[in-house]
């Protein structure tokens, strides 16, 4: 699953975290698009009937990929004031239950974006505004992407939980 080097890091922890880092960019290409866009439409005179649909795809396939390079770096939002006064026994029995139906939501939302992503593609599904721009497949492929990579993640987390007990 993951073949782990000395750091501990594993080729699925790196990959998640340097897709991560290059994704997280699309954030600064949407402001950089949207600056220009305000230069354009109140500058100008000239707004683009692009800008406002390219951002949204841009956020919206930056926000799918930083939800894998969060779930590697364990900073998802979590309540743990309960869970670090539990045992280290308790808690890492709540931490494979956890992650076994984070896999099982994974799998069912990776199977099902799968369908609708191809069918997306294959009609080469546009946004109803009027660039017209194919972002309902981007948005859905992107989809597919991380919850499938997250999935994977997951399991070797859960690998390593097992085999290594809870990480501090």
């Amino acid at each position: 699953m993951s073949t782990g080097t000395e750091s501990g890091e594993g080729i699925i922890d790196r990959f998640a975290r340097r897709t991560g880092e290059l994704f997280s960019w699309l954030f600064f290409a949407s402001m950089l698009i949207i600056a220009w866009e305000v230069v354009l439409r109140y500058g100008f005179n000239a707004p683009t009937i692009w800008a406002h649909d390219v951002t949204t795809a841009i956020c919206a396939v930056a926000f799918l990929v930083s939800g894998l390079y969060t779930l590697n770096r364990r900073q998802h939002i979590a309540i743990t004031i309960l869970h670090e006064r539990l045992p280290v026994r308790a808690r890492r029995v709540l931490d494979v239950i956890n992650y076994l139906i984070v896999l099982v939501f994974l799998a069912l939302l990776t199977y099902q974006g799968w369908g609708d992503a191809v069918k997306s593609v294959g009609m080469m599904e546009t946004a109803g505004t009027a660039s017209r721009l194919p972002i309902p497949a981007i948005v859905k492929s992107a989809l597919v992407f991380a919850a499938a990579f997250m999935f994977v993640q997951v399991l070797a987390q859960l690998r390593r939980l097992i085999a290594r007990g809870p990480r501090p």
